[in-house]
């Protein structure tokens, strides 16, 4: 995972760049869920900040966040999200980021293992306690909205799902 630092870095900022995007259009979607629009306003910002913490590790590395490239486990997991019905493409994002969040969780703890001890170890130890809460964050607000039944299944569909896209894909210096 850290064969590439810098590729790891930049692919790691976009990365929360993108959670914040995605964070405020279900925001902007989902209006009239005041708690979830709240919610998500809250995550963009702190993913904001992680963005810029990220940079900021690039730049003293002298290194800058560099081209945004495709990230090929997100792409096929958002080709597994329903579409027609407004409702199930609710719940598929949310289970889906979900997902997401405790990968991010799981890879953030290897790479803060990994470092030597200094600031950018604690950085990753800090993220993986963010990723963790943005997990819970997603499936709450999954079962508040839809029942915990139809998350568990779904969830479970998913997971086995996503399991074909992990085999699927080539290692690489990326976030996932």
């Amino acid at each position: 995972m850290l064969a590439d630092v810098t590729a790891f870095l930049q692919d790691h900022a976009h990365a929360e760049r993108k959670v914040a995007n995605s964070a405020l259009a279900l925001a902007a979607q989902h209006h009239a869920r005041p708690k979830l629009v709240s919610a998500m306003i809250e995550l963009a910002m702190e993913e904001l900040t992680h963005f810029g913490q990220v940079h900021d590790l690039l730049v003293a590395r002298g290194e800058t966040i560099g081209h945004n490239q495709p990230d090929p486990y997100m792409g096929k997991l958002f080709k597994l999200m329903r579409r027609v019905d407004v409702n199930e493409y609710l719940l598929d994002r949310l289970v889906l980021f979900g997902i997401v969040e405790a990968r991010g969780c799981e890879r953030f703890r290897m790479v803060g293992d990994a470092l030597p001890p200094g600031d950018a170890r604690e950085f990753y130890v800090e993220l993986t306690r963010c990723e963790a809460r943005h997990h819970a964050l997603f499936l709450r607000f999954a079962r508040e909205i839809f029942g915990g039944q139809a998350v568990t299944e779904r969830l479970d569909q998913l997971l086995d799902a996503e399991a074909e896209v992990v085999r699927s894909l080539e290692i690489r210096s990326a976030l996932h």
